[in-house]
């Protein structure tokens, strides 16, 4: 029996494929044939990306925390649940109604976060820090894997990916970048530059590393990360629990999101992104995008130019690792895009740590 595919609310997703993740990747199993058609509201003046039903969506924020995101599409009024939290209490739900903006954004209740409904049932948001003054960037999908059924078999999601986001040390939120691989048996291992401590060539021998596996928790819909001895072999026992991973299903491709929560002084979050060369024009588009200082912006790229807002700057693909971008110009830093999903990190000790974005 086949990994599954699910809803966030835990419904069985009818047909979508694993082949379009598997291609180019090592060890990927049959699925089913086909993708399950985008759904797309008949409503001529709703954003086409709106549910016609009620929805879930699961996925976490830059802290790490855990997260489900529902969504009443007849009056916009939505919850947020904390799933899995080191700040706060589990259980604890934030609310309040959304009000178009315009383009398939809205405003909402959460601390001036701008939230985006994109194609591929991806939502992007905030919700209300701790401060209540500031809000802290998530990320959700409306479909996830899980393996409830065959919990030792990852082949459907096993990939060579880079990885960028913001690591919390403490009060200082710090940009991550990197690369890793998530295994058949659902080891993993993340590798960063011994210099640059950022984005490099995945090698199983890197030496700036860090090794564990992935284990379904069918109570929280996630899977738990559990961190294990970064000298030793991959094992699928013991470690320590981590945080958690969220695998997300956009169109049928998987989007790992990993959840970071080592203790109340080392959290964050991190998006993964097949390590491979992107085709020309692959990114293009305009990004509604949110970043870890409780900024909105629109960045848009097209070809090698990038712009956001008045400044503009120029992009040089796979560099310095196939999949990355290097940003270079008014804006410095890197770039990661899968999926219609778009990660920036800027150059070392750049603030904002971490700016995500959504095609819009």
């Amino acid at each position: 029996m086949t990994p599954i595919l699910t809803r966030a609310s835990h419904r069985l997703l009818p047909g979508l494929a694993v082949a379009a993740f598997c291609l180019g990747l090592h060890g990927c199993i049959d699925g089913p044939e086909s993708p399950a058609p985008e759904p797309v509201n008949p409503d001529p003046d709703a954003c086409p990306f709106l549910p016609v039903d009620p929805v879930s969506f699961k996925g976490g924020n830059s802290w790490g925390e855990e997260l489900t995101v529902t969504l009443q599409p007849d009056t916009l009024a939505y919850t947020i649940t904390l799933d899995a939290s080191l700040q706060r209490t589990v259980g604890t739900v934030f609310s309040g109604t959304l009000d178009p903006l315009d383009d398939c954004t809205y405003d909402s209740n959460e601390a001036g976060a701008i939230f985006t409904l994109a194609s591929g049932g991806v939502l992007q948001g905030g919700v209300t820090a701790a401060d209540s003054a500031n809000f802290l960037p998530l990320l959700a999908f409306r479909d996830t894997f899980n393996n409830a059924d065959t919990p030792t078999v990852f082949n459907p999601i096993a990939f060579i990916a880079n990885a960028i986001g913001v690591h919390h040390d403490g009060a200082t939120a710090l940009s991550y970048g990197g690369s890793g691989r998530i295994r058949n048996a659902g080891t993993f291992q993340l590798c960063r530059d011994e210099v640059s401590n950022r984005f490099v060539t995945y090698a199983a021998s890197c030496a700036v590393t860090e090794k564990g596996y992935l284990t379904y928790n069918s109570d929280r819909n996630a899977f738990d990360l559990f961190t294990t001895d970064p000298g030793g072999s991959a094992v699928t026992s013991g470690g320590e629990l981590t945080g958690s991973m969220i695998i997300g299903l956009v169109s049928g491709n998987a989007v790992p999101l990993q959840l970071v929560r080592e203790s109340t002084a080392s959290f964050g979050l991190r998006l993964f992104t097949p390590q491979a060369t992107l085709e020309a024009n692959a990114a293009d588009g305009n990004y509604s995008t949110l970043d870890t200082a409780g900024g909105p912006s629109r960045v848009t790229i097209a070809g090698t130019d990038f712009s956001r807002g008045e400044t503009t700057a120029t992009l040089t693909v796979d560099t310095p690792a196939s999949g990355v971008t290097a940003v270079s110009g008014d804006i410095t830093g890197n770039v990661l895009y899968s999926n219609g999903i778009y990660g920036f990190i800027p150059a070392a000790s750049g603030q904002p740590a971490f700016e995500l974005g959504v095609l819009n």
